[in-house]
């Protein structure tokens, strides 16, 4: 009997903003179809993402726990975990943000999976407003033009922000006009 497609996704993502969804498809011949997205649900929408095909020995031995491990992962229905994803992507893309270059591909997971059979509800942003928080490779600059971004489409003091301030950073948005005193 062929085991049916499963959903988890990080059981922290809505309170910490950041987390994984991950999708897998079993195959009748032993494969497993991944699709691993990394969502910002606060801003960025899908920072990064990935599809592969393994063997189902390498996905639950290794693959799974290694992106989510068991302490952090909850499940969900497959039609949620794609409608939190695309609601994720929307989000952004009406902030001006478009998801990770390999987001089209990590979908081909999602085939014949109908985001409207879900009947979830996902909230994007952080009370009421985009929140970026910077991650550990995005420089002064990447930070700089995200900020811009906020600050054309929603407008001075309409989104918030967490950065990691030192000297350049600082001087990078004081040029912008983004430094706070």
């Amino acid at each position: 009997m062929k085991r049916e497609t499963e959903a988890f996704l990080s059981a922290d993502m809505f309170d910490v903003g950041l987390g994984s969804v991950v999708v897998a498809r079993f195959r009748g011949n032993g494969e497993v179809e991944v699709g691993v997205f990394l969502v910002d649900v606060h801003c960025l929408g899908v920072k990064s993402a990935f599809y592969t095909r393994v063997s189902l020995l390498e996905y639950e031995s290794r693959m799974l726990d290694q992106i989510l491990p068991t302490e952090n992962r909850k499940s969900i229905d497959p039609p949620s975990a794609r409608k939190l994803v695309e609601g994720a992507v929307a989000y952004a893309e009406d902030l001006g943000f478009a998801p990770h270059p390999d987001y089209k591909r990590a979908c081909r997971v999602f085939g014949g999976i109908k985001a409207a059979d879900s009947t979830a509800s996902f909230t994007y942003g952080s009370n009421g407003k985009p929140l970026y928080v910077q991650g550990p490779h995005e420089s002064p600059r990447t930070c700089v033009r995200i900020m811009k971004q906020l600050r054309t489409r929603c407008g001075d003091g309409n989104f918030h922000y967490i950065v990691h301030l030192d000297a350049e950073l600082y001087a990078e948005l004081e040029r912008a006009g983004l430094a706070r005193p």
